[in-house]
């Protein structure tokens, strides 16, 4: 009586934390599957948001466009923009662009990516 009361605790307490897995499982599979219809991650699933990947693909264009260095941001240069325009740093052409570097820094800081992780994980020409 003693081992089959062991064997039908055994067998509800494997029932129940299985459950919570399987719930579990769903969960962050649902996430994994359309990263970004739940606001955590990019849509491509690159960047923790939205305005960053569209920020980071801004700048993208632009370094193209002004014939600087992918890496410009890491340069602690000051750039000449028109009256009005710029950051307040003066080293990218929005103060949105400007933010977004910020949270890319502190992003990679918090995890395991290195700085220059965008730069490896997006394709450019």
């Amino acid at each position: 009586m003693l081992k089959s009361s062991f064997l039908a605790g055994g067998l509800a307490l494997l029932l129940l934390s299985t459950s919570s897995q399987a719930t579990a499982l769903d969960e962050t599979s649902a996430r994994q599957l359309e990263p970004a219809l739940n606001g955590e991650v990019s849509a491509t699933g690159l960047f923790p948001t939205q305005a960053m990947e569209d920020a980071f693909t801004d700048y993208l264009t632009w370094t193209r466009e002004q014939g600087l260095s992918r890496l410009a941001a890491f340069e602690p240069v000051v750039r000449d923009f028109p009256a009005g325009q710029g950051s307040l740093s003066g080293r990218f052409p929005t103060q949105e662009m400007e933010e977004q570097f910020k949270a890319y820094l502190a992003w990679t800081g918090d995890s395991e990516n290195s700085l220059f992780y965008a730069f490896r994980a997006v394709e450019f020409n």
